[in-house]
């Protein structure tokens, strides 16, 4: 098949979970023997180096790169506040790149475009406009939920009500384009259902995020004690989850058994993060490669309170068979049982609980290890993930 990707992002490097997404789905189309062409916006915040995305991307796909300046704006956001449009999704729209599209869909023939996300599914009408082939929205996360339990955990009023704004705009917007699509393509059970919810009346196709077992693999636990987070801290529910680790579940740990060291890794860590000082953490900032960065590290947390998806560091770690503790909402959409392949905890006296467990009986927890690499193995390789999504294309093309 020929496949048109259309991604708010260029999926490269892969330093964060969303890039990685979406990069594991054009190297899969490739590998599967399928041409594939990248059509992405590159928001001018993420500061990528544009040559060495693109050489990287070519092996796989036919690539067009657009910038975009998608960072928020005192100015254009107070006045977004006396409309009704979703100030989230607007900031994504560029009208060269819909030109781009118009003339790409001229010039060429596709038989499925997968859009990657609701940032770019207001591109919509216009892939309607000049092409035949089936669109799908795949959809990386219900947005809408992210900032509704954002708001839901803040304590300021006034960021509280302007983040219950941008998640009610966020719901109208997303209501109102998943059934101009031909499929929805969500990474989790659970956010299909909150997508029929929404009013979905079109095909819905679980497909979760495929790791790359070739750079993801076990790798000796050096040292039990050491524990690691990693993820982008330029995503908010992300720098929420380890700032409340630190400060309500970390304490607790400590107080048990001051052998655990924490190392906190993701990109764009913010100053204030880089400056804090804790016992026994180290703030790594940044890191150039995962798989390197986790091979002398047993077990690592994912605290998560707001969010919604698929957390690929999860499954990630598990592919490096490594000990994940999570909260329910982190691991949400991932085919798990508690106390077999993770451990979930949702308040400090849990997670506290668990690591004393683990100070006690390191066999235990290096079996959960072990189980949660077969899950992936079985479930979740890039391969299986990409087969799976190919075989229900081919119902919509047939």
């Amino acid at each position: 098949m020929k496949i048109l990707q259309v991604s708010h992002r260029v999926p490269y490097p892969l330093n964060e979970g969303g890039t990685i997404g979406i990069y594991n789905y054009t190297r899969g189309f490739a590998e599967a023997g399928h041409e594939v062409t990248l059509a992405c916006l590159n928001g001018i915040k993420h500061n990528i180096d544009i040559e060495e995305a693109s050489i990287e991307l070519k092996k796989y796909a036919t690539v067009y790169i657009f910038d975009i300046d998608t960072n928020v704006k005192p100015i254009p956001a107070f006045i977004n506040l006396f409309s009704k449009q979703s100030y989230n999704a607007i900031r994504f729209y560029n009208r060269n790149f819909e030109q781009f599209l118009v003339n790409l869909l001229n010039s060429e023939t596709y038989d499925i475009i997968q859009v990657e996300g609701t940032f770019v599914a207001m591109y919509f009408d216009v892939l309607k406009l000049y092409s035949k082939a089936p669109i799908i929205l795949r959809q990386h996360n219900v947005e809408y939920q992210i900032w509704k339990r954002l708001a839901i955990n803040e304590t300021n009023f006034l960021k509280k009500w302007y983040l219950n704004l941008l998640s009610k705009r966020l719901y109208n917007f997303e209501k109102e384009i998943i059934n101009k699509f031909d499929a929805i393509v969500p990474v989790t059970p659970d956010d299909g259902k909150l997508f029929e919810k929404l009013g979905c009346i079109k095909p819905i196709f679980i497909s979760p995020a495929g790791i790359d077992t070739k750079y993801w693999k076990p790798s000796n636990n050096e040292n039990l004690f050491h524990i690691f987070h990693l993820g982008s801290l330029e995503w908010m529910p992300n720098r929420e989850a380890v700032l409340w680790f630190l400060k309500e579940v970390w304490p607790l740990i400590l107080k048990m058994d001051k052998r655990f060291k924490l190392f906190i890794a993701g990109k764009n860590m913010p100053d204030t993060m880089k400056q804090m000082v804790f016992e026994n953490v180290v703030m790594v900032g940044e890191v150039k490669d995962g798989a390197d960065f986790v091979k002398d590290k047993s077990i690592t947390v994912v605290p998560l309170l707001s969010g919604s998806g698929i957390r690929l560091k999860i499954l990630e770690a598990m592919a490096a068979s490594k000990l994940v503790i999570s909260t329910t909402i982190g691991a949400q959409g991932i085919d798990y049982i508690d106390g077999k392949n993770i451990l979930i905890a949702d308040i400090p006296e849990e997670f506290a609980r668990i690591f004393k467990q683990i100070a006690l009986n390191q066999s235990h927890y290096q079996q959960v290890s072990k189980n949660g690499y077969e899950l992936i193995i079985s479930k979740y390789s890039n391969e299986a993930v990409i087969q799976r999504l190919l075989n229900f294309y081919k119902t919509l093309t047939s």
